[in-house]
């Protein structure tokens, strides 16, 4: 049992506080408790508790660069050896703190953090403020907090990763806010799922509104009057806040992907922390299996695995098989392991064989595929899952919205398609292949029952496998339920892309096989002129992908035609590339437009990258590095 936070307030400054407002609100403070003990310590009575209570910790104390840091520590000490409540002279109190007392352990929710450190390592978008809190004398989780502050001054290669990305003109100001600040209590935080059992979290209803920033939950305001950072210009001043204040913009728009609120620990038995599972599960409730299939993916796995991870679906199990990547892969998945994931690594074998891997390794009663560079928003599964709690089919095939985007996650948006709603088997096919549609890998959620029907992925197809195997699970299904709340980030590199076929053989024949694949399922289900008709359009608009290289498949698809009573015929170009054709033929013409299309998808791609890198402060380098 947790011991309960003593009643007793503590404050410091260099004197007792002069001005009329700083003296109000400490009345006020005191006036709220009247049967708390209150303590403060002015810079002499800092001195003699450091030497008489935690004299081990003198040189630490002396070595911190700013005096701001020895305040931050300082208080650290004092409630770990005294026990209660801690509260720069700034804090104005509305309510008393009585109700707070049983938690053993109080923090008060700051903002979203501007560390794409703690983003991208921990899924952590957000931090903790140290200008009030409240623990039981000697707790664990100050200890920890004391421990990183000294390990902060003895291992600059420790506070390192922590200080990339963040805004130049204010690099000193951040170097407190890591090594003795909030974000040094945060990044504790989160290194201590056990220890964060213990800590209440403070959360407004919604994390990403200013006005709920430097709130003392529902007690109290910061109304940070006092300045610790350091004298500057006005001019400086100025152009650093205004920084700042941009970049935190988009901080606040990458951070809307995973909703308004993060967790809300009103027990000590029921917690998650930046999306770990620390929590106890309901075991009556289906366990959803996220199965990842992840080659050469070290500049996305991370980000991806943190999407899965922050599910609020609680009961998941996350396997990654790693396809003999030959970077760093394999080493950045297995950070992740502490957080529940499991991560297996196999000779490379392709896509396919992958996924099968990690289905054969998987106990979940519905299945997520997700590719290792793709992000589900946090209540994907859980809104998808709510159709099955309110009695949905373990053969209906669940799907969802989704989005293309390249770099920027915050920018992706959401365009509609007639594969949106709810549809039979053949009417979904009908308007897949009739107008060349499709419904990105991560879209579905699959009960077991229905993956084991469909059978294995087809190891033989090197692009479209995701297609054709969904194809066969729709055969296996009553049918399609479209969950439009429920949402999936698709990383886009379009010409980049594994899926992309160009002038490869192997690609362009198994591109074929998934055609054929395709259109043999449809005419399985029905034999009609509906389904003549989109079979017809759909050999039409992959026809330039083989023509005229390709003289065997383009037969092939000649003869199919011929099915179903009408000619092929030959691809139809663009205006800006037909007059090429006509004047140098298809050995040109094709090239020249390849050729350009990918001049033009590759510019849009560098753009996105340097924007992504400008809103993020830093060059783009590889988002998470394992040497971190």
């Amino acid at each position: 049992m947790r011991s309960p936070i003593p009643k007793r307030i503590i404050q410091t400054g260099k004197a007792l506080p002069r001005s009329v407002r700083t003296r109000a609100m400490v009345t006020n403070l005191r006036l709220l408790h009247p049967d708390y003990e209150y303590l403060f310590f002015d810079d002499t009575g800092v001195e003699k508790f450091i030497n008489e209570a935690f004299p081990q910790y003198r040189a630490v104390f002396d070595s911190f660069r700013f005096p701001i840091q020895r305040y931050d520590f300082f208080r650290y000490l004092a409630v770990y050896r005294h026990g209660g409540f801690y509260f720069d002279l700034d804090v104005l109190l509305a309510s008393s703190l009585s109700g707070l007392l049983e938690s053993g352990c109080v923090f008060p929710f700051e903002g979203l953090t501007f560390s794409h450190f703690m983003r991208t390592r921990y899924n952590m978008d957000w931090q903790i403020g140290n200008y009030g809190f409240g623990a039981a004398a000697g707790h664990p989780f100050l200890e920890a907090v004391i421990e990183n502050c000294v390990r902060a001054q003895k291992d600059t290669a420790w506070i390192k990763p922590m200080m990339r990305g963040l805004p130049l003109l204010s690099r000193s100001e951040f170097y407190v806010l890591y090594t003795t600040g909030p974000g040094l209590v945060s990044r504790t935080l989160a290194e201590n799922p056990e220890l964060a059992k213990s800590v209440m979290v403070l959360f407004p209803d919604d994390v990403r509104t200013f006005d709920s920033w430097n709130q003392f939950g529902d007690l109290g305001v910061h109304l940070m009057d006092a300045s610790w950072r350091p004298n500057r210009s006005r001019v400086w001043r100025r152009l650093a806040q205004n920084l700042e204040a941009w970049k935190l913009r988009g901080l606040v728009k990458l951070s809307a992907v995973q909703g308004k609120t993060r967790y809300h620990n009103h027990s000590q038995d029921d917690s998650s922390i930046c999306g770990l599972q620390i929590a106890t599960t309901d075991s009556s409730k289906p366990l959803v299996s996220i199965l990842i299939p992840a080659y050469n993916a070290e500049g996305w796995i991370a980000d991806t695995l943190c999407s899965a991870i922050a599910q609020t679906w609680e009961r998941k199990e996350i396997i990654v098989v790693d396809d003999g990547s030959t970077d760093q892969t394999h080493a950045i998945a297995r950070q992740f392991e502490t957080q529940g994931v499991r991560v297996v690594r196999q000779k490379n074998q392709g896509a396919s064989a992958a996924r099968n891997k990690a289905f054969s390794l998987s106990h979940g009663d519905y299945i997520q595929w997700l590719d290792a560079d793709d992000l589900l928003s946090p209540d994907k599964i859980a809104s998808q899952m709510d159709l099955v709690k309110q009695g949905a089919s373990k053969h209906t095939l669940l799907s969802s919205s989704w989005a293309r985007f390249m770099y920027r996650v915050h920018r992706a948006e959401f365009t509609p398609t007639e594969l949106w709603c709810d549809l039979t088997p053949v009417e979904w096919l009908l308007r897949k292949m009739g107008q060349n549609l499709y419904m990105q890998t991560a879209t579905w959620l699959v009960s077991r029952e229905l993956t084991e029907e469909a059978g294995p992925w087809d190891t033989r197809l090197l692009g479209d496998d995701d297609g054709e195997y969904f194809c066969r699970v729709l055969l296996a299904s009553d049918g399609v339920k479209f969950v439009p709340g429920a949402k999936v980030y698709y990383r886009s590199f379009g010409f980049d892309s594994l899926s992309y076929v160009g002038q490869s053989t192997r690609k362009s024949e198994a591109h074929w096989l998934s055609m054929q694949l395709h259109i043999g399922y449809l005419r399985s289900l029905e034999k009609s002129e509906r389904v003549n008709d989109a079979c017809l359009r759909y050999l039409r608009a992959w026809l330039l992908c083989f023509y005229p290289e390709r003289h065997g498949i383009v037969s092939q698809a000649e003869l199919m035609a011929r099915e179903f009573g009408q000619q092929l015929g030959t691809p139809v170009l663009s205006w800006k590339y037909s007059w090429v054709e006509k004047l140098f033929g298809w050995g040109i013409a094709k090239p020249a437009q390849r050729l350009l299309r990918k001049s033009h998808w590759s510019m849009k791609k560098k753009l996105d990258k340097l924007l992504f890198a400008i809103e993020n402060r830093r060059w783009p380098f590889s988002s998470f590095r394992v040497a971190e």
